[in-house]
C-alpha cells in the first residue's frame, strides 16, 4: 500500500481494480496497518 513516496499509502479506490465498499475497507485497514509498522521503525530511529 505504501506509494513511490516513503511514508504515503494508498488504498480503496485509488489504488485500481474492484471498486466495491468492502475492499475499500479491508485495503484501509491493511494501509493502517502498514502506517502503523512505518511509524514505529520511524521511533526507533529517533
Amino acid at each position: 500500500m505504501e506509494t513511490n513516496i516513503k511514508g504515503i499509502y494508498a488504498c480503496g479506490d485509488c489504488i485500481g481494480g474492484t471498486l466495491q465498499v468492502s475492499k475499500a475497507v479491508s485495503d484501509g485497514m491493511t494501509a493502517g496497518l502498514q502506517v502503523i509498522s512505518y511509524i514505529k521503525t520511524l521511533n526507533k530511529v529517533i
